[in-house]
Formats: C-alpha cells, sequence, structure tokens
C-alpha cells in the first residue's frame, strides 16, 4: 500500500444513490443517498439510533459490502477513482478510519507496533515511520505508552491510539464512527482542535455522531433519521 496519488488540487468525495439492503432484514437501510465532501471540508453523519450511521461509514470505507455481506448500490467516488471497484487494501490508501469499538481495531502487543503496522505497508523509508510514529505519539500525549501493550489501553486511550494512527498516515480521507465515545473532557478538546486542524490542512473529514458540539463544527450535515 503506496500513498496516493491526488490529481486535483481539491479533491472531491461523491457519493451517488447509495442504497443499503442487508439480506435478512425487509427494506432499506437507506435508500438514493447522495452528497459530496471536499477538501477541507468536515461532514456529519447524525440520526437516531439504528438509523444507519455506522452502516454508512463501513460502505464508504469497503468494510459493507467486502467484509459484511449486504446489498450496496450506487458509486463512491474521490478524484474520479471508483473505491467500490477496489479491494479494501486500495481503498486504504485513501482513507483512514477510525470505528466506534476502538478495542477491536487493536492487533499488535504495542502502542507503537499499531501505528507503525499502516505506515510499513506504505513502504515509507524507517527515518519517515519514526518520524511520523513520533510527531503522532506527541501530539495525542502518547510517548510515555508507545510500548504499552494496546489491548490493556483503557477506551478512551485507545481511541487516541486511533487518532494517532490516523494522523501519522496523513490520508486525504478520514472517517470516524462516534469519535467522542470513552473520551475525557480534555481529550474531546484535543479532537476538536485536531478536526480544525485536519480541514485547515485540506482534508475530508467524515464524523457519525450523537455529540452536539462535533455536529456544530461541521460545515454540512446529512440527518439519516429524515
Amino acid at each position: 500500500m503506496k500513498e496516493p496519488q491526488i490529481s486535483s488540487s481539491c479533491p472531491k468525495l461523491q457519493i451517488s444513490a447509495l442504497s443499503l439492503r442487508f439480506p435478512e432484514t425487509e427494506g432499506s437501510i437507506w435508500e438514493d443517498l447522495s452528497f459530496t465532501a471536499s477538501a477541507g471540508e468536515i461532514l456529519a453523519i447524525t440520526g437516531a439510533n439504528a438509523s444507519g450511521k455506522t452502516c454508512l461509514i463501513q460502505a464508504l470505507c469497503g468494510i459493507i459490502p467486502q467484509s459484511i455481506t449486504a446489498e450496496l448500490a450506487g458509486t463512491i467516488v474521490f478524484d474520479s477513482i471508483n473505491l467500490r471497484e477496489l479491494p479494501l487494501c486500495e481503498i486504504y490508501r485513501y482513507m483512514s478510519v477510525a470505528l466506534s469499538d476502538a478495542r477491536a481495531q487493536m492487533m499488535f502487543p504495542s502502542s507503537e507496533l499499531e501505528i507503525a503496522f499502516a505506515l510499513e505497508n506504505m513502504g515509507l523509508p524507517a527515518t519517515e515511520i519514526r518520524q511520523r510514529i513520533d510527531q503522532a505519539a506527541a501530539y495525542f500525549g502518547f510517548t510515555g505508552l508507545l510500548q504499552q501493550d494496546s489491548q490493556k489501553l483503557s477506551g478512551g486511550e485507545q481511541r487516541l491510539l486511533l487518532f494517532a494512527i490516523c494522523e501519522a498516515m496523513h490520508s486525504p480521507i478520514l472517517l470516524f464512527d462516534e469519535p467522542e465515545a470513552g473520551l475525557s473532557q480534555g481529550s474531546m478538546a484535543l479532537l476538536t482542535r485536531w478536526l480544525k486542524e485536519l480541514r485547515a490542512a485540506g482534508r475530508i473529514v467524515i464524523i457519525a455522531t450523537h455529540n452536539d458540539e462535533l455536529t456544530e463544527l461541521a460545515d454540512q450535515a446529512i440527518n439519516l433519521s429524515i
């Protein structure tokens, strides 16, 4: 997995006529969903429980239908690239993802290895990997926890570790599912500051959230309950 080559100076993520249905359920989770997110924008996905917020995040990053079986129709295009035609390993060249269950994304015996894994897959030189790990860890206050077992971190610490991974990857698109869950007031303030910096850096940020503070931060919002 190498860092993507972006052709446009202001790339867009364009979702057109997206519909989702699970085989065991009657009716669709959502139908004919279309929206565009541009570089330098934060988009909030809101709605009641079971409205399909998590499903939308999973569909955007390819987990649905590549890992979770479902009938997904429509297109997901970034910078003229149809992401739905790519395998998961290729989709993750363009986006980093922090899911709601942070513990489920922990795979290695130390926080440092968690961050390093994605960077190694990108084929980065060892010196740059080291630099990105140190910078991301310092930003999220993780320097002293790099050798800690990621499975033994608290829920809030694990979520901050996911943020550090996303920060280190320098992805053009970042997806978050309920990033506020388990965060202290201080960590929430850090998350808010980071999101503003990502927007200023020209990233596309999409957040599924119940949190009013994050919704108010967004440039646009999609309410799946409507």
